[in-house]
């Protein structure tokens, strides 16, 4: 596949990700208010690490070094490119278009280590597993089946509640650095014709460098879900698309707290934690003023980020440039990005400023 066409897909990705996407609705604040404090800051560290790392390590080296997937996808469709452009634009630093495009590139490849299948998602698949993990996973499990529309409801309880303690925790634009989904996976020869499976990672539910007092007693939640005659596709932002009622579809299902089986009888004390402890963050949030959401907003940032800073032996943030640049312009750029009724921007805008090739911004 040669470049342009790798970039084209990876913009088209980007189109369907945003269509009928309303930043609006970003709680606590959307994503370029958060994001123009520190975008410079976190677009140049990253790549000026990576270039540094290219010249000694392999791709699959640097990868090994990197986060999961959909916390790349994140970096690529907040600050990699637009940091990089802004700082261009200011004249921080004159990062070419051409480097800037090789760089976009190998943040690709980096992908292609880590994905089984389509990097942008295109096919409406997140594949992290292969066919042969697949099928061991559908073999070698003890599922629970479905047997009234009460575990239905517990079960979809246990989901939404899952995904507001991370919403809360990790802010809505970063959500997949605490939750993603993967699949669907095929699982017709288990389940029968129709059959699909769908995976929810909530790999970091308690996020206590961020939030040190957080009273959440578990670390991480999978639940693996059989959906028959469901059509959902995954796309690059994470976003699970169907016209379906999901819950309906479930036929069977296994949850695994903290690595352990968990049964039906512990899904209501769970919901009733999860929602607790959502409430509590929303409210705590909520109180503060915009400029302590940003900066809470750039430390999720950065933290999503902090174990490979840290296999460098570098600090993991940048907090005095940070704070200066919050203290310099005040809350000038939460101004600016608040979208005004009606004056959402259209595709082409989003297009145009997550491609490298184009200075736009």
């Amino acid at each position: 596949m040669g470049k342009d066409e790798e970039i084209n897909k990876f913009v088209k990705a980007i189109e369907q990700s945003f269509e009928g996407l309303n930043p609006k609705t970003n709680w606590p604040l959307n994503g370029a208010q958060i994001d123009s404090y520190f975008d410079i800051d976190e677009g140049l560290d990253m790549y000026y690490r990576i270039k540094k790392l290219r010249e000694t390590k392999t791709t699959k080296e640097i990868s090994d070094m990197l986060p999961a997937p959909d916390v790349i996808r994140i970096f690529l469709q907040h600050n990699a490119i637009i940091g990089l452009k802004v700082a261009k634009k200011l004249r921080i630093d004159e990062i070419s278009t051409e480097d800037r495009t090789d760089y976009t590139l190998f943040l690709f490849d980096i992908l292609r280590e880590k994905v089984k299948g389509d990097i942008f998602c295109l096919d409406g698949k997140n594949s992290l597993l292969d066919k042969e993990e697949v099928k061991e996973i559908l073999n070698s499990t003890k599922w629970d089946l479905i047997e009234d529309m009460q575990d239905k409801r517990k079960i979809s309880f246990l989901t939404v509640m899952g995904n507001n303690v991370v919403y809360t925790t990790l802010f809505d634009t970063y959500m997949t650095g605490g939750f993603y989904l993967h699949g669907p996976y095929d699982a017709s020869e288990k389940f029968g014709t129709g059959a699909i499976l769908v995976v929810r990672d909530y790999h970091d539910l308690c996020p206590k460098t961020l939030w040190p007092d957080l009273e959440m007693p578990y670390k991480k939640l999978k639940i693996l879900a059989i959906y028959k005659n469901l059509d959902l596709k995954i796309n690059f932002v994470n976003h699970p698309i169907t016209k379906d009622s999901i819950g309906d579809k479930l036929i069977a299902y296994k949850i695994y707290l903290d690595d352990k089986e968990i049964t039906l009888n512990k899904i209501d004390e769970l919901t009733e934690l999860f929602h607790k402890v959502s409430s509590t963050q929303t409210k705590r949030v909520n109180a503060w003023n915009d400029l302590d959401k940003v900066r809470m907003g750039a430390k999720i940032a950065f933290y999503l980020f902090k174990d490979f800073r840290e296999k460098m032996g570098d600090n993991w943030i940048p907090e005095n440039e940070i704070e200066h640049t919050i203290e310099k312009f005040g809350d000038e750029f939460i101004k600016e990005s608040a979208f005004k009724e009606n004056e959402i921007p259209d595709l082409e805008h989003w297009k145009r400023i997550f491609d490298p090739r184009d200075d736009y911004f």
